[in-house]
């Protein structure tokens, strides 16, 4: 088990890094454009097939009040972490707080901002809305994180959609990750029962057009 490492002498926000058999150039990448970010940093083996269950490892570790993940094939701006912890501090009736995202091409090279002001009705229809960097209130993602743990592989989208009904949803028009494009995405490659199944799941658990 590896020690978590302090990006910043105050950190604020725990993040887990799950890795699996991504390349480790961009492993790097990812790592050191988090350097400087206020996060306690946690990195944890990836479970094959078993995202969820991996997601509840990672989200288990540390003690902070806030939390977040990223992915290791992906970039992000270390500043986005400030801003996303001040606006949940200044909104105590928000859980979760999540920014625009770039998207980049296998290279790094960036193609084009995604703006993903946030609405529940695509929130629910799509697990590519909250996309960008999110930032979450530890408490609302341990009350919802049982019914996402036997969730592979879109285990974020349902995970996100639960905590949102708890609370208020923070969208910051700025870019916080930079999102890698490449042939293994979990949307280019996701069994289309599992998406059905995800979509029930949300519809149970709440009304989209609310």
């Amino acid at each position: 088990m590896e020690s978590p490492i302090d990006l910043h002498p105050q950190p604020r926000i725990d993040v887990h890094l799950l890795t699996l058999d991504e390349p480790a150039a961009w492993r790097e990448a990812c790592l050191a454009s988090l350097a400087g970010a206020p996060i306690r940093l946690h990195v944890l083996p990836g479970i094959p097939g078993r995202i969820g269950d991996a997601r509840a490892a990672g989200f288990a570790r540390g003690t902070l009040p806030l939390v977040s993940f990223v992915d290791p094939d992906d970039v992000y701006e270390a500043s986005a972490f400030t801003h996303l912890a001040d606006a949940l501090d200044g909104c105590p009736q928000a859980v979760m707080a999540y920014t625009d995202e770039a998207l980049m091409d296998e290279q790094g090279r960036d193609v084009g901002v995604r703006r993903l002001a946030y609405s529940a009705f695509q929130h629910a229809l799509s697990a590519s809305h909250v996309h960008g960097l999110i930032v979450m209130r530890r408490a609302a993602v341990e009350a919802v994180l049982a019914a996402t743990t036997d969730i592979h592989p879109m285990a974020d989208w349902l995970l996100t959609r639960l905590v949102a009904q708890r609370g208020g949803v923070l969208h910051l028009p700025i870019v916080g990750r930079h999102w890698r494009q490449h042939p293994r995405q979990v949307h280019r490659t996701a069994d289309p029962a599992v998406v059905r199944r995800i979509r029930q799941t949300i519809d149970q658990a709440t009304n989209p057009w609310r």
